[in-house]
């Protein structure tokens, strides 16, 4: 059984049914931490975990062992339960189709959880993987939540915290981290010990949280729009005292203004951006992407856009071909797409 929808999901694992197996995967690793541990304490019902709880890691899987604790009587309850924490890839095919055997056919009384928090980009030994459990109880993709679940979230704990947020300082939140659970859950505790059970403020956030690298390279991105060259530059010093790779910069870098010519066309087709953004592949949270392309491009031509995207990519062909310095690329790169855009001020 494949659940589509987290919310269906969740009110499973609240309520008395249980599979006998379990494939949790997908790229928030917080909520398949969560759900493992709900999973397994039901599975237990209040059992000892000394005797009817088995963990394996993938990466010193031995299956022989595995088997065996699938099949094992539980001692004192009335199930046992045993986790894997996978990689596919670190799976030959044979040992794979070894392990979805063996996840295939559990005893009634053994409940399997499989975890894979970094689903693998070849898909041939994940499917295999999906099939199985599908087969044989249930999958779930945890991937990213709608925006108003993530602030729902960050609003509650905070409240649990015996603190204050507001939505809008909520989504202050999420621009600086991304929309990472895991990552937004420790930030937050922090900015809440920090708070000491006041209000958190846009200062407060300033002042604690911790910027990934797509946050300031959204900076950098901003301070090109708007002709801003000394903060640019002092964006790029501060990138390169974090050891940040110019390679993964102008990645990042990329994708802005991928994001900003794509609503440029969709602003020029007269496509809302409700409609542009599902169409262009955006997952629904990513939809403030094509919005804000659509409004950050309008003093631009499409040309300008063009010129714009070609410089990157010729900047990222000379960081992955050449022994030169990154930084200056960087620099020459971003100082290329001030006078292409032909918008500075000092």
């Amino acid at each position: 059984m494949k659940y589509t929808m987290e919310s269906d999901f969740a009110k499973h694992v609240k309520s008395s049914e249980q599979h006998n197996v379990y494939l949790l995967y997908g790229g928030q690793a917080y909520l398949i931490a969560l759900y493992e541990k709900m999973i397994v304490k039901k599975a237990l019902g209040g059992a000892d975990e000394a005797f009817n709880l088995r963990r394996f890691d993938g990466d010193t899987l031995d299956l022989q062992t595995f088997y065996d604790a699938v099949e094992s009587v539980p001692l004192m309850a009335a199930g046992c339960c045993v986790t894997l924490s996978l990689d596919p890839e670190k799976l030959d095919m044979g040992r794979m189709k070894e392990l979805c055997a063996v996840i295939g056919d559990p005893p009634q009384t053994t409940v399997i959880v499989v975890t894979v928090k970094e689903p693998p980009a070849r898909r041939e030994k994940m499917n295999l993987l999906i099939k199985a459990c599908d087969k044989a109880g249930c999958v779930v993709e945890l991937g990213s939540r709608r925006g108003a679940d993530t602030l729902r979230f960050l609003r509650d704990r905070a409240q649990k915290n015996g603190c204050t947020l507001e939505s809008g300082e909520a989504s202050y939140m999420v621009q600086r981290c991304t929309d990472d659970l895991q990552l937004l859950a420790t930030e937050l505790d922090k900015l809440c010990a920090y708070a000491s059970g006041r209000k958190i403020t846009r200062a407060d956030i300033d002042a604690v949280v911790t910027v990934v690298l797509q946050a300031r390279v959204f900076d950098l991105s901003k301070a090109i729009l708007r002709g801003n060259f000394p903060k640019a530059m002092e964006l790029i010093s501060q990138l390169d005292d974090l050891r940040e790779p110019a390679a993964r910069t102008l990645s990042i870098l990329s994708g802005a203004f991928v994001d900003l010519y794509r609503g440029f066309a969709a602003r020029q087709a007269n496509v809302p951006a409700g409609r542009a953004a599902p169409e262009l592949g955006y997952a629904k949270n990513r939809e403030f992407a094509i919005k804000n392309g659509m409004s950050d491009s309008g003093a631009y031509t499409a040309g300008q856009l063009g010129a714009m995207l070609e410089a990157l990519a010729e900047a990222d062909l000379r960081v992955k071909s050449s022994g030169g310095d990154d930084r200056v690329v960087l620099e020459e790169t971003v100082a290329k797409l001030f006078l292409i855009g032909g918008r500075q001020k000092c």
